[in-house]
């Protein structure tokens, strides 16, 4: 990430309770705690749950248990570098959704 991508903006994350599933890389989770948000120890008190592996079975209990969105780490890259919170949906890291893995970039 460029030093640009790092700068997150003033409590962007801060209604974001988030739990990490799995290995992601720590510049994420340095980046949730930099706009405001807080990791929580369980996933029934998260809001958010932030996993690369939709195959890991903490994903699919958040998901169907909890009814928590499951977001790739690239959901809070993005969100950074949009500035805002962006739509969970299209983040999923489970690998069932049609166009799972696709990247679509549309002209101007």
């Amino acid at each position: 990430m460029s030093q640009e991508e790092n700068v997150v903006a003033h409590e962007l994350f801060k209604d974001v309770k988030f739990y990490v599933v799995g290995d992601i890389d720590q510049k994420v989770v340095q980046l949730l705690k930099a706009g405001k948000g807080k990791e929580v120890s369980y996933n029934a008190l998260a809001t958010h749950i932030i996993a690369e592996d939709g195959d890991n079975p903490e994903v699919g209990e958040s998901r169907e248990v909890f009814d928590l969105p499951v977001v790739k780490p690239s959901w809070v890259i993005l969100s950074v570098r949009c500035g805002d919170l962006l739509p969970v949906t299209g983040f999923s890291p489970e690998s069932g959704q049609i166009f799972f893995g696709v990247t679509v970039c549309l002209p101007r």
